[in-house]
């Protein structure tokens, strides 16, 4: 019987002790995204190092999708650097990111808006849960300023932390 219990107790502390000890961590997501009243699927590619440990810096790229706009479809897409505090709870990681993301709009022939590019904040919040080993599940909003306007999403991650 102890045994039996020793095993999951084991994987629970290994799981918690992911967050705080990884100094190297890279992941995706995939969710959905919104801009201009439209809803697009998104995903993101991302990787980023622990400086202490609340503190980690993660730059990614992320693909929001085709959104219907004037006439036709726009493609939404952006890299960005951020800075990232993390408070960690066991297996569970509540995080927030806060940084500027170098974002391009590119319209189909037929779209009455010009192709447009810049240099604007980007924000988000999630959680991660550490499921085994190296690797944690989570849920994240983020919203990317595109000049006046916003580009928002909301998606499950999946990270692996190394080292």
């Amino acid at each position: 019987m102890k045994k039996t219990l020793l095993i999951p107790m084991l994987a629970l502390f290994a799981s918690s002790t992911t967050f705080a000890n990884s100094l190297v961590y890279g992941g995706a997501s995939a969710g959905s995204s919104e801009y201009l009243n439209d809803k697009s699927v998104s995903y993101s590619l991302y990787v980023g190092t622990g400086v202490i440990p609340f503190l980690g810096i993660e730059g990614g790229y992320t693909d929001f999708g085709k959104f219907d706009a004037a006439g036709g479809d726009i493609q939404a897409e952006a890299a960005y650097g951020a800075l990232r505090p993390n408070v960690t709870f066991g297996p569970l990681q509540i995080y927030a990111k806060l940084g500027v993301n170098s974002w391009v709009l590119e319209g189909d022939a037929g779209v009455n808006i010009e192709d447009d590019d810049g240099v604007d904040e980007m924000w988000a919040v999630g959680a991660d849960y550490a499921m085994f080993g190296p690797m944690a599940l989570g849920i994240e909003y983020s919203n990317y300023s595109f000049g006046n306007k916003d580009v928002k999403s909301i998606n499950a991650t999946a990270t692996f932390y190394f080292f």
